[in-house]
C-alpha cells in the first residue's frame, strides 16, 4: 500500500558524499556525517547507504588514500565490488562503503562506477545527499531522484579546504548548490541566511547537531581512568581538535587567571597552527595536551572535567558551525562556559556564554562556584530530545515530502 506520501513502501537508497573518510571514522574521528548516517542507518525508511569516502585531490592524496581505504579497508568489510582503483565495501547490513583514487584523474570515470555499485546493488528510489562542495559535477548523473546538501560550516571560509580548492570553485560551487538542490539542510542560522543571499529560500531547513546521550552517560564510559585522574585540581577541559578556530589568546588568559587548576586541551593540535600555540600557550605550566582522543574515549576523559569550555574565535567561520561539543558537553552534565557562537543561544539557560575575555574568566569561577546535582540534571534534560535520531527522523521526513511534491509537479 501507498505510504503516507503516496510511495509504495519504496524505500530511499542513499548515496552519499562523505566529507570524512571510512579510515578516519574507523580510528573514532567522527563528525556530524558520521552520526546523520548512523541515525539514517536506523530509519526503516531507509534502505542502503553506499557511502562515498571523500575524495582524493591530487597524487599524493590519491596514494595516501589508496592505503588507507582501499587495502585497507579489505580488514573492514566484505569487497562487494571493486576494481583496481577502486572497492566497495560492505560495512553493515545496510551500509556500504566506497572508496577510489579515480578523481585524481577523472570525475566521470567515478560517476560511471557509482553507477554501477547502484545497479550492482539493484538501488532504486536514490537520494544523492552530499556533505561535500568540493564536487558538484555529480549532481544529475547518479540516477537520483533528490539531491540533498547538508551543509556542515562554510567551506569557503575554511584554509583547510580552500588549500584544496580554490576559494572562487567553492563559492561558485555554493551557488551551483543553491540552484540545483532539492533539498539543504544547514547546521546553523547563519547558514540558511547565507543561501538567501543566493536567493535560496525555499526547501532550505535548519538542523542543527545533536548528541548521543547515552554514550555520555554510560558508567562503563565515564568510569575509566586516563591520564586526568591523576590531578588533584579543578580541571577546566577542551575536547576538540586544536585548530585556527580556537582563540589562544582567551586559552592564555585562563591559564595565566586559574593558575591553581589544570587546563586540559584534549585533541590533536594542527601543524601548521603548533608554532603559534607554543609561542602564545608555551610557557604555562598548567596546561596539558593529551593529543587525539578517540570519540569511545570522550566520556572518560568529558567526565574529569570539572568545567568545560569552548573558548572559539568570534568571526565569521565560526558563525558558520554548531559545535558539537556543547551537545556532548552537555550530555554529560558539565557546566559550559562558551564565546559566543551558532547555536549556543538554544542553551543560554543552560551554559555561561561570553561576551569577552574577561567575563570568560570570571565565568569559569562562577560555573565551579555554582555546579550541584540539580543543575547537572537540568543540563542533561536540556539536551537530551536533541538525538542524531531526532535529526534523522525529521530529515527523512522532508526528504518523502519532497519527493511527494516533485511526483505532481
Amino acid at each position: 500500500m501507498p505510504d503516507q506520501y503516496g510511495y509504495d513502501n519504496e524505500k530511499l537508497n542513499i548515496v552519499m558524499f562523505n566529507m570524512s573518510s571510512f579510515f578516519d571514522y574507523d580510528h573514532g574521528i567522527v563528525n556530524r556525517n558520521y552520526f546523520i548516517m548512523k541515525a539514517l542507518e536506523r530509519e526503516e525508511r531507509v534502505g542502503k547507504i553506499v557511502a562515498v569516502d571523500f575524495l582524493p585531490i591530487g597524487m599524493k592524496k590519491g596514494i595516501k588514500h589508496y592505503a588507507q581505504n582501499i587495502l585497507l579497508g579489505m580488514k573492514k568489510g566484505e569487497i562487494v565490488y571493486g576494481d583496481l582503483t577502486s572497492a566497495c565495501y560492505q560495512r553493515t547490513d545496510k551500509i556500504y562503503s566506497y572508496s577510489t583514487v579515480d578523481s585524481v584523474y577523472s570525475l566521470n570515470t567515478v560517476a560511471r562506477e557509482l553507477r554501477r555499485v547502484e545497479k550492482f546493488l539493484s538501488l532504486r528510489n536514490i537520494v544523492f545527499w552530499s556533505y561535500n562542495p568540493m564536487f558538484t559535477e555529480f549532481i544529475g548523473k547518479l540516477n537520483e531522484k533528490l539531491f540533498v546538501f547538508d551543509t556542515v560550516d562554510n567551506w569557503a571560509d575554511h584554509p583547510s579546504y580552500t588549500k584544496l580548492v580554490s576559494k572562487k570553485k567553492l563559492v561558485n560551487n555554493y551557488k551551483v548548490i543553491s540552484d540545483k538542490a532539492d533539498l539543504i539542510f544547514t547546521v546553523s542560522e547563519d547558514m540558511v541566511e547565507f543561501y538567501e543571499k543566493q536567493k535560496r529560500i525555499k526547501d532550505v531547513h535548519w538542523i542543527p547537531n545533536g548528541a548521543d546521550f547515552e554514550h555520555y552517560n554510560n558508567p562503563e564510559k565515564t568510569g575509566v581512568k586516563n591520564e586526568l585522574s591523576k590531578y588533584d585540581k579543578p580541571i577546566i577541559g577542551y575536547i576538540g581538535t586544536i585548530s585556527d578556530r580556537v582563540d589562544f589568546d582567551l586559552v592564555a588568559s585562563i591559564a595565566e587567571s586559574h593558575k591553581d587548576k589544570i587546563v586540559a586541551l584534549c585533541g590533536p593540535v594542527w601543524p601548521v597552527i603548533k608554532a603559534e600555540l607554543h609561542k602564545k600557550l608555551g610557557k604555562y605550566d598548567n596546561i596539558v595536551y593529551t593529543g587525539r582522543i578517540k570519540y569511545d574515549q570522550s566520556p572518560g576523559y568529558l567526565s574529569k572535567f570539572d568545567v568545560a569550555i569552548i573558548p572559539h574565535k568570534v568571526d565569521q567561520f565560526n558563525k558558520s558551525t554548531n559545535p558539537m561539543k556543547l551537545y556532548e558537553y552537555l550530555s554529560a552534565g558539565k557546566p559550559v562556559v562558551t564565546t559566543k557562537g551558532a547555536g549556543t543561544e538554544m542553551f543560554k539557560d543552560e551554559s555561561y556564554i561570553a561576551k569577552s575575555n574577561e567575563e570568560f574568566i570570571s565565568l569559569i569561577n562562577k560555573a565551579l562556584e555554582a555546579d550541584n546535582e540539580q543543575l547537572q540534571a537540568k543540563r542533561r534534560n536540556a539536551v537530551r530530545k536533541h538525538s542524531w535520531r531526532a535529526r534523522a527522523d525529521r530529515m527523512v521526513e522532508l526528504m518523502y515530502k519532497k519527493l511527494e511534491t516533485k511526483k505532481h509537479q
